[in-house]
């Protein structure tokens, strides 16, 4: 079925009986045609001087602001902190003798009383010890027989013995530079720096480098690691290997599958953890020589050093977790683990690898650069 519809409209109509022309429509005025993309040029030009000028900061900023740098130490610092090797048992290569404040409690403590110094090489060398090094410094004299009896125990130690000493960085007096050279060639026993680097923000992470003059051109730790068998046991200003505390019992939190916790071991609390390095008290060394304790230092490096609540503490990468500080004789136990120990050894990428990467970055960026300026998203803004 089709349905027409009609339209009637009434028109007025010219003398002639046709249809009037209609009126021709007035001419539209078009301004004058706008820049393509003019927005869209300023939106580049705002991003392109806007990342110069973040870059320029970012490459000036530590010299203008030097406290920014500490925020890359304070992050490598929580990745050292939980990502360190940890070991499954003890290290059994290296041992520590502690001389604490019980130990002292009838001694000298500054300086530390030679005779107990002396009595405590004889039982570390007694024991067994492979090396002894003693992580004590030598400055001043003390009672002359005591001063003696230490070099005579030095001298009779079947084990190979190192000293410790501070080059000439060490902010001592003449005298003691003086003392310490006389008392050390006395021992006729090899010496080197025990001086650490800190760096700006008083933190220890890599080895200290020799310090100018020919007195004790290698570190102590070195001159352990040498005395031990390591050929190669350079370590100038290389990365320390921190190691975390051998786990003990470790329980599961509700929330952790044992899978993940199988894998990520670090996100672990840890409880009843032990030291890395078998810990001996220099008082029940020299009480109890013979005991099962002591047979443990036979064959291994023995550090002998001071573990004060505030002398010789230092804060370390580990001290972010931890919230404490380290004892030297652990910072340099540490190293010569390092040394002898490759596998838990750390390397940083070489110089050229590093120009390397920064390169093909800039590569980068140029390219991302360029593909934005030409890019239809930003030029349809304008």
């Amino acid at each position: 079925m089709k349905f027409a519809v009609f339209l009637n409209v009434d028109l007025p109509l010219m003398a002639d009986g046709n249809m009037p022309n209609a009126a021709p429509l007035p001419p539209v005025s078009r301004p004058p045609d706008a820049p393509v993309g003019g927005l869209g040029k300023i939106v580049r030009l705002c991003a392109g001087t806007g990342a110069l000028a973040v870059i320029a900061a970012l490459m000036f900023a530590p010299s203008f602001w030097p406290f920014v740098t500490r925020l890359d130490h304070w992050t490598a610092d929580w990745r050292t902190a939980y990502l360190s090797y940890r070991a499954e048992k003890q290290n059994d290569k290296l041992a520590v003798i502690a001389i604490s404040d019980d130990t002292l409690r009838t001694y000298a403590s500054s300086p530390i009383d030679r005779g107990l110094l002396a009595d405590i090489v004889k039982a570390a060398d007694t024991a067994g010890a492979a090396v002894i090094g003693l992580d004590i410094l030598f400055l001043k004299d003390t009672e002359p027989l005591k001063d003696e009896k230490l070099i005579q125990a030095i001298r009779a130690a079947r084990a190979k013995v190192v000293m410790g000493a501070l080059d000439a960085r060490g902010d001592l007096k003449q005298f003691q530079r003086e003392f310490q050279a006389a008392y050390l060639s006395r021992t006729e026993r090899p010496a080197g720096y025990v001086n650490l680097r800190n760096e700006n923000d008083d933190v220890i992470r890599y080895t200290a480098s020799p310090g100018p003059g020919p007195a004790y051109i290698k570190s102590f730790p070195r001159l352990l690691a040498e005395a031990s068998g390591v050929a190669d046991a350079a370590d100038a200003g290389q990365p320390i290997p921190w190691q975390l505390p051998v786990a003990g019992n470790q329980q599961l939190p509700w929330f952790m599958p044992a899978m993940l916790a199988r894998f990520f071991p670090w996100l672990l609390p840890i409880t009843d953890a032990k030291p890395v390095f078998l810990t001996i008290a220099a008082e029940n060394l020299i009480a109890k020589p013979d005991s099962a304790e002591a047979a443990a230092l036979k064959g291994r490096v023995v550090l002998v050093g001071g573990v004060f609540p505030f002398r010789d503490r230092h804060r370390v990468p580990l001290s972010v977790r931890t919230g404490e500080a380290m004892a030297g004789v652990f910072i340099h136990a540490t190293i010569v683990s390092g040394l002898v120990d490759g596998r838990s050894r750390v390397e940083e990428i070489s110089p050229l690898a590093v120009r390397a990467v920064l390169a093909a970055r800039a590569v980068l960026g140029v390219g991302v650069g360029v593909a934005l300026w030409q890019s239809t998203a930003i030029a349809t803004m304008g």
